[in-house]
Protein backbone atom coordinates (compact mmCIF):
# COMPACT_ATOMS: atom_id res chain seq x y z
CA UNK A 1 0.00 0.00 0.00
CA UNK A 2 0.97 3.32 -0.68
CA UNK A 3 1.41 6.51 1.83
CA UNK A 4 -1.27 8.36 -0.54
CA UNK A 5 -3.72 4.88 -0.49
CA UNK A 6 -2.85 5.10 3.24
CA UNK A 7 -4.14 8.22 3.69
CA UNK A 8 -6.89 7.99 1.66
CA UNK A 9 -7.99 4.83 3.47
CA UNK A 10 -7.33 6.84 6.93
CA UNK A 11 -9.88 9.82 5.99
CA UNK A 12 -12.74 6.60 5.21
CA UNK A 13 -12.33 5.53 8.67
CA UNK A 14 -12.78 8.99 10.02
CA UNK A 15 -15.91 9.12 8.37
CA UNK A 16 -16.88 6.16 9.28
CA UNK A 17 -15.82 6.67 12.68
CA UNK A 18 -17.70 9.98 13.16
CA UNK A 19 -21.07 8.30 11.81
CA UNK A 20 -20.92 5.36 13.99
CA UNK A 21 -19.77 7.40 17.26
CA UNK A 22 -22.92 10.04 17.01
CA UNK A 23 -25.03 7.33 16.89
CA UNK A 24 -23.76 4.81 19.78
CA UNK A 25 -22.86 7.91 22.22
CA UNK A 26 -21.55 5.77 24.92
CA UNK A 27 -18.91 4.19 23.02
CA UNK A 28 -18.16 7.35 21.66
CA UNK A 29 -14.49 6.89 23.46
CA UNK A 30 -13.69 3.16 22.61
CA UNK A 31 -14.78 3.61 18.79
CA UNK A 32 -12.80 7.01 18.52
CA UNK A 33 -9.68 4.93 19.86
CA UNK A 34 -10.41 1.67 17.66
CA UNK A 35 -10.07 3.85 15.07
CA UNK A 36 -6.94 5.77 15.60
CA UNK A 37 -5.31 2.16 16.30
CA UNK A 38 -6.45 1.49 12.43
CA UNK A 39 -5.31 4.55 11.01
CA UNK A 40 -1.52 3.54 12.81
CA UNK A 41 -1.92 0.25 11.11
CA UNK A 42 -2.95 1.58 7.76
CA UNK A 43 0.08 3.90 7.84
CA UNK A 44 2.03 1.09 9.29
CA UNK A 45 1.08 -1.44 5.88
CA UNK A 46 2.39 1.66 3.66
CA UNK A 47 6.30 1.51 5.05
CA UNK A 48 8.47 -1.01 3.09
CA UNK A 49 8.63 -4.59 4.35
CA UNK A 50 11.07 -4.64 7.47
CA UNK A 51 11.00 -1.19 8.64
CA UNK A 52 9.69 0.33 11.75
CA UNK A 53 7.22 3.03 11.51
CA UNK A 54 6.62 5.71 14.25
CA UNK A 55 4.46 8.99 14.59
CA UNK A 56 5.71 11.78 16.75
CA UNK A 57 3.92 15.23 17.84
CA UNK A 58 4.68 18.09 20.64
CA UNK A 59 2.20 19.79 22.90
CA UNK A 60 2.70 23.40 24.07
CA UNK A 61 0.28 24.44 26.48
CA UNK A 62 -0.27 28.19 25.89
CA UNK A 63 -0.88 30.71 28.72
CA UNK A 64 0.86 28.47 31.35
CA UNK A 65 3.71 30.12 32.77
CA UNK A 66 6.52 28.75 32.28
CA UNK A 67 4.93 27.11 29.26
CA UNK A 68 4.79 23.52 29.38
CA UNK A 69 5.39 21.62 26.83
CA UNK A 70 5.34 17.56 25.96
CA UNK A 71 6.47 15.43 23.16
CA UNK A 72 4.79 11.60 22.50
CA UNK A 73 4.97 8.99 20.15
CA UNK A 74 4.37 5.88 19.39
CA UNK A 75 6.33 3.10 17.34
CA UNK A 76 4.91 -0.33 15.36
CA UNK A 77 6.75 -3.12 14.35
CA UNK A 78 6.52 -4.57 10.64
CA UNK A 79 3.82 -6.60 11.73
CA UNK A 80 1.95 -3.45 13.04
CA UNK A 81 2.69 -4.17 17.03
CA UNK A 82 3.25 -1.70 19.42
CA UNK A 83 6.85 -1.61 20.22
CA UNK A 84 7.08 1.46 22.04
CA UNK A 85 5.33 4.66 23.57
CA UNK A 86 6.57 8.37 24.29
CA UNK A 87 4.71 10.60 26.83
CA UNK A 88 6.85 12.91 28.66
CA UNK A 89 7.27 16.81 29.42
CA UNK A 90 9.49 18.64 27.67
CA UNK A 91 11.75 21.73 29.25
CA UNK A 92 9.87 24.89 28.52
CA UNK A 93 10.30 25.25 24.84
CA UNK A 94 8.62 27.05 21.51
CA UNK A 95 6.42 24.87 19.60
CA UNK A 96 8.98 24.13 16.67
CA UNK A 97 11.55 23.42 18.99
CA UNK A 98 8.77 20.89 20.86
CA UNK A 99 8.59 18.99 17.58
CA UNK A 100 12.08 18.52 17.09
CA UNK A 101 12.29 16.96 20.54
CA UNK A 102 9.59 14.78 19.91
CA UNK A 103 11.05 13.68 16.67
CA UNK A 104 14.53 12.67 19.07
CA UNK A 105 12.34 11.43 21.52
CA UNK A 106 10.98 8.74 19.13
CA UNK A 107 14.32 8.18 17.60
CA UNK A 108 15.63 7.61 20.57
CA UNK A 109 12.47 5.00 21.56
CA UNK A 110 13.38 3.14 18.67
CA UNK A 111 16.44 1.84 20.03
CA UNK A 112 18.40 -0.36 18.16
CA UNK A 113 16.08 -0.33 15.02
CA UNK A 114 17.60 -0.02 11.53
CA UNK A 115 15.08 1.26 9.07
CA UNK A 116 12.15 3.76 10.48
CA UNK A 117 9.64 5.88 8.91
CA UNK A 118 8.15 8.64 11.00
CA UNK A 119 5.35 10.56 10.36
CA UNK A 120 5.23 14.01 11.60
CA UNK A 121 2.11 16.93 11.50
CA UNK A 122 4.72 19.23 11.19
CA UNK A 123 5.09 19.97 7.61
CA UNK A 124 7.90 22.84 8.61
CA UNK A 125 9.95 19.95 10.55
CA UNK A 126 9.93 17.48 7.26
CA UNK A 127 10.34 20.51 4.88
CA UNK A 128 13.51 21.73 7.25
CA UNK A 129 14.79 17.99 7.29
CA UNK A 130 14.81 17.59 3.29
CA UNK A 131 16.02 20.70 2.29
CA UNK A 132 18.22 22.19 5.46
CA UNK A 133 19.71 18.86 7.20
CA UNK A 134 22.48 20.86 8.84
CA UNK A 135 20.84 23.27 10.41
CA UNK A 136 22.17 23.10 13.56
CA UNK A 137 18.70 22.75 15.44
CA UNK A 138 18.76 19.20 13.83
CA UNK A 139 21.91 18.00 15.64
CA UNK A 140 20.65 15.69 18.01
CA UNK A 141 18.32 14.10 15.09
CA UNK A 142 21.42 13.71 12.58
CA UNK A 143 23.26 12.00 15.16
CA UNK A 144 20.52 9.32 15.98
CA UNK A 145 19.86 9.15 12.22
CA UNK A 146 23.33 8.05 11.71
CA UNK A 147 23.06 4.67 12.95
CA UNK A 148 20.37 3.52 11.03
CA UNK A 149 20.75 2.01 7.80
CA UNK A 150 17.51 3.60 6.20
CA UNK A 151 15.53 6.56 7.61
CA UNK A 152 12.85 8.44 6.41
CA UNK A 153 10.53 11.22 7.80
CA UNK A 154 7.09 12.12 6.18
CA UNK A 155 3.93 14.55 6.79
CA UNK A 156 0.96 13.00 7.63
CA UNK A 157 -2.28 14.93 8.39
CA UNK A 158 -2.93 16.26 12.12
CA UNK A 159 -6.12 14.68 11.81
CA UNK A 160 -4.06 11.20 11.55
CA UNK A 161 -1.49 11.94 14.05
CA UNK A 162 -4.20 12.09 17.00
CA UNK A 163 -2.48 9.18 18.75
CA UNK A 164 0.72 10.96 19.40
CA UNK A 165 -0.55 14.14 19.71
CA UNK A 166 -3.04 12.93 22.70
CA UNK A 167 0.23 10.95 24.60
CA UNK A 168 2.06 14.51 23.55
CA UNK A 169 -0.65 16.28 25.60
CA UNK A 170 -0.44 14.00 28.12
CA UNK A 171 3.17 14.65 28.37
CA UNK A 172 2.91 18.11 28.32
CA UNK A 173 0.46 18.49 31.59
CA UNK A 174 2.28 15.21 33.36
CA UNK A 175 -0.45 12.80 33.42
Amino acid sequence: MLTEDATRAADRVQLRTRRLASARGAQRHGIFAAAQLLILQLYGAAAPAGWLCGWCDASVERGASPRRAGVGGIILDALGRELARVSEPVAEREPFEAEIAALEAVLRAAGRARRIRIYTDCDALVSLWLERRRDPRLAAVRAAVRRLQRFELRHVPRRHNQAAHRLAREGALGS
